[in-house]
This record gives C-alpha cells, structure tokens and sequence, in this order.
C-alpha cells in the first residue's frame, strides 16, 4: 500500500477487515498531521442526490484543520453522481480528503483514472491457507493456540472476511479468559456459541436431529433475523455438522459400537469426538432419524443450496433456506420427485 498522500482514495473489494484498516490507517495520519483537528464526514449515494457531499468537501469547517469524508457504496452511484464527484475529483480542495468505498473490485472508470493507481486499492478476500494462518496469528498474538479443527470450524460458519473473523475471535477469546483455557478446540468454540447465542446452527441441528420441522424453521427464521444471521455461514454450520454425522455413520455401519464411532468422529480429516453429553445425545436421535444414505444426501443437497444461496437476493434467501430444510427433513435430502407427465387421453378422468 502507497505510503505517499493524496487528495483522494479509492478502497474497493470485499475484504471489509483488511478495508477498514486501511481506512484507519488514512484516518490516523491525517489525525497526525493535523494534530487530532480532523472533521470526518460520512455519506452514502443516497444522501447526496444533489450533491451535498461536495459541499462538504469544498466548505472549510469551522471547527478542525482539516475535513474527512467518507463516502460508502459506492457502486450504487447514479450517472448523474458520477459526473459532479469526477469534477471535484479534478480540482480536490486541499482542506479535505475523500475517500471513496465499495464492495465491488471496480467502479467508474471515469473517477478511478482521476487519481494515481496506487491510490486506487482492491482488497481481496482471502485465500483459505491465508485465513488460516490469519486466525492463528491472532489467537498466538492474545497467548492462546488454536486447533486446525477449531480454525476449520470457525471458517465455516464465520464469513470469509476478517472484519467478521475479527469480531466472533475477538469475543470468542472473551469467553475463554473466563474459563482458564490455553488450547482452543472445536468443543470449546461449540460451548461458546452455545453460551453466547439464545439460537445457533447448532441448536437448529439438535432440532432437525429430532425431527420437530415447526421448531426448526422457527429457529430459521431467529438465526437470518439476527445480525449473525448469515445464509452462507449458516450452511457451512449445518455441513460441518452433518459431515461429522457421515463420519459417526460410517465407523457405525463399519462395526464400530457407538462410544467408538462418537470418539472417532471427523470431518475433512480432523478429529472431532463427541464429549458432551448433550452432544451425543443430539447425534444419537440424528443418526436414527438419517442413516448413513441419506446423510450422504443431505451433504450433497447442502451444497447445492450454498450455490443456489449464492446467485440469490437476500429476499429470496429465506424461502430457499426453509425449502431446504424441509426437504432435509421430510426427504432425508433427496429432491422432490418430479410429476411424471399425464397424457390427457388416457389419464383424465371425465
């Protein structure tokens, strides 16, 4: 990243931890060079319809050196937006600085080939290797080692960003001061989401695990309520938790009595026994509700919904995700059958 200055800057990309430092790092220099006597401003599109942010960006305050201001969403400004923010951009006032965000890798080229690429950044989302190495580092950073089964957990039902990583890790190690813990595990991360959520991914498993549709799609609904209510994160929970049930199902089927399979469970090669009580119990109902067939269908169904979930608005994410549970449910993962076609002739009954 550019140390030099500018008038103007550009954060684009989803990778809202790495973007947010950065827009820190902005605000803190300019905190430096004026002596904490900044404004900062924020807008969206929305807000300046008509222009107002430039009358922000142009007016001196009255009350700092120095005015910044911030403008989100970017992707959503309209042509007309456009057209007065690349006219500032030409002549930006030396009292201010503008920065320009977005969740997109790109906006108009009109405004970005006004300033100097290197003030144009695009923060990608991580690759997994560095998510993990991320989370690791920042356990090690606050004297706490965690599992790779509790980091591949954590990535399955945080999203892949490390604003949010950030945020439920942060929490997380809260949680564990309490507890006296050295070594962060998967039971230790499903006994803090337990404690810290009235309703989880968890708790919806335990209640498709026995069967109760109506509870469960009334947990559905708590979860994509709440600000944790993630779609995406939400399926990552569920296949983590019925891979470990194919797993359990396997040494099952394979000869293994039951305390063997639940202390032998893994998932994507990582151990991850059964412990507590209320666990195993949960995972008995389920593997006699869902033999081992329809477990491996319920897999595959979970992964086609994640890339359904994935192409779909949030307004439609809801329906999709109480579709998918009752499939899971009354189907045990298989799709529902389609009609065969009925010849008027032969089939209607006149």
């Amino acid at each position: 990243m550019s140390s030099k200055v500018s008038s103007v800057y550009f954060l684009l990309g989803p990778e809202s931890g790495q973007k947010s430092s950065r827009l820190k790092e902005i605000r803190d220099n300019l905190k430096t060079r004026y002596n904490n006597e900044i404004e900062i401003d924020r807008y969206y599109p929305f807000e300046t319809l008509n222009g107002e942010i430039i009358d922000s960006l142009s007016n001196n305050s009255l009350f700092a050196l120095h005015r910044l201001v911030i403008l989100s969403q970017a992707e959503t400004l309209n042509a007309s937006q456009v057209n007065f923010l690349s006219e500032y951009i030409k002549e930006p006032s030396s009292s201010a600085t503008l920065i320009i965000i977005s969740t997109n890798t790109s906006i108009s080229a009109k405004l970005t080939n006004l300033v100097p690429k290197e003030f144009v950044e695009i923060f990608w989302e991580l690759y997994e290797n560095q998510k993990e190495m991320w989370l690791s580092n920042f356990f090690s950073k606050n004297n706490l080692t965690i599992t790779s089964e509790a980091i591949d957990l954590l990535l399955a039902l945080v999203e892949n960003n490390t604003q949010e990583l950030r945020l439920i890790s942060s929490q997380l190690i809260q949680f564990i001061k309490t507890q006296e813990i050295d070594v962060v595990n998967g039971e230790i991360i499903e006994r803090y989401i337990s404690h810290s959520r009235q309703e989880s991914v968890f708790s919806l498993f335990e209640q498709i695990a026995l069967g109760s549709l109506e509870r469960s799609l009334s947990i559905l609904h708590t979860i994509i309520k709440s600000k944790e209510g993630e779609a995406i994160s939400l399926i990552g929970g569920l296949l983590w938790q019925f891979r470990r049930l194919a797993s359990i199902g396997e040494l099952y089927q394979s000869g293994s009595n039951w305390d063997s399979a639940a202390k032998g469970a893994s998932v994507m090669g990582k151990d991850v026994p059964l412990k507590r009580k209320k666990d195993i119990q949960t995972y008995q109902e389920a593997i006699n509700r869902y033999p081992l067939k329809s477990t491996y269908q319920i897999i595959a169904l979970l992964g086609e919904y994640d890339i359904k979930l994935r192409q779909m608005s949030g307004d439609f994410q809801l329906i999709l995700l109480e579709q998918m549970v009752s499939l899971i449910m009354l189907n045990g993962g298989k799709p529902p059958q389609k009609l065969e076609s009925l010849s008027f002739f032969t089939d209607a009954r006149l």
